[in-house]
């Protein structure tokens, strides 16, 4: 069950992406569902406080970060392949501590576009 229930967020959310954001100037053209929608302030609480807490929002990133790359095929980002969990996590870390009103979706999107930007990319799976 829960396997397919990430699997139906991932892909509604690449749909999503696909469909709607071109880059993190785009008009947001999708619903932000889940730990996404809170503040990064919120964020920065829990990776402070409540390690669960902390891990489900690095999950939430990381799903994000799947369903970027599902939903941009020919340029896949390969999160898990070339970068260090730990490393993005510290990212939206210092991220969320200088946006601490944005939303964590936000901090993923600007995570998305600092990876892009950094060249972390592949032609395919």
């Amino acid at each position: 069950m829960a396997r397919t229930t990430t699997s139906l967020t991932a892909l509604a959310l690449a749909a999503a992406l696909a469909a709607g954001l071109a880059s993190s100037a785009a008009a947001q053209a999708y619903v932000v569902w889940g730990l996404g929608a809170k503040t990064c302030g919120a964020w920065t609480d829990a990776q402070r406080t409540d390690e669960a807490k902390a891990e489900a929002y690095q999950s939430w990133v990381h799903a994000f970060l799947t369903g970027a790359a599902f939903g941009r095929n020919g340029l896949a980002l390969k999160p898990y392949a070339d970068i260090n969990p730990e490393a993005l996590t510290r990212w939206v870390d210092a991220w969320c501590e200088a946006n601490p009103r944005m939303t964590v979706e936000r901090a993923a999107v600007a995570l998305l576009d600092h990876v892009a930007a950094a060249g972390v990319q592949s032609g395919g799976k």
